[in-house]
């Protein structure tokens, strides 16, 4: 699956002492290559670092369908 901006993601790895299941934003992707830069989230939903996934890594929670258009 390839990922876009803004799309709400969910672990599937442990990273950078993220556990498996640490939810997220996709800030930006690489052009030419499976991986992505995700904002990670408190608890809360606060923002707390950003970490590059490879789209294997992550689980689409929710797009938003209006930034695709």
């Amino acid at each position: 699956m390839d990922f876009k901006e803004y799309d709400l993601v969910k672990t599937k790895v442990e990273k950078d002492g993220y556990p498996v299941g640490t939810k997220g934003v996709v800030v930006s992707t690489y052009t030419g290559f499976p991986v992505c830069e995700v904002e990670i989230w408190n608890e809360r939903n606060y923002p707390i670092d950003v970490v590059s996934y490879y789209f294997n890594e992550l689980e689409l929670v929710e797009r938003d369908d209006e930034s695709s258009k």
